[in-house]
């Protein structure tokens, strides 16, 4: 997903990604996060790590995307996504994407979404 937003704002030279997840140099991470970006596509494990550690700060954060919930959930990430999500600001606008609607996703979103919109195909 990281690359799909680097491609799409390859004509905006001030739209910064970085990719942070686990089994990556943590080094490089955190020279892009001190240099600045404005998308971060991440792991929960490594989002977390890093808001532990100082280096994530989320307080100005504008939108949160949580793709894939159902699998993420399924593969027992729930405690992490949740705590990820209470270490968000409320003003923040949240994406909630899955191919199902499981219970456990439907939780997340009654919790975490404010007046959530359930879109079908």
């Amino acid at each position: 997903m990281a690359e799909s937003f680097e491609n799409y704002s390859c004509d905006l030279p001030r739209i910064h990604v970085l990719a942070v997840y686990g089994g990556q140099d943590i080094r490089i991470q955190l020279e892009k996060l001190k240099r600045g970006v404005q998308v971060i596509v991440g792991t929960p494990g490594r989002i977390m790590d890093h808001i532990r550690r100082g280096t994530l700060h989320l307080e100005d954060i504008q939108a949160l995307v949580l793709d894939e919930a159902d699998e993420m959930l399924r593969m027992g990430f729930r405690e992490d996504v949740e705590w990820i999500l209470e270490h968000t600001p409320d003003h923040r606008q949240t994406a909630l994407f899955s191919a199902t609607m499981p219970l456990e996703v439907r939780k997340i979103a009654e919790k975490f979404l404010r007046d959530p919109v359930m879109v079908k195909q």
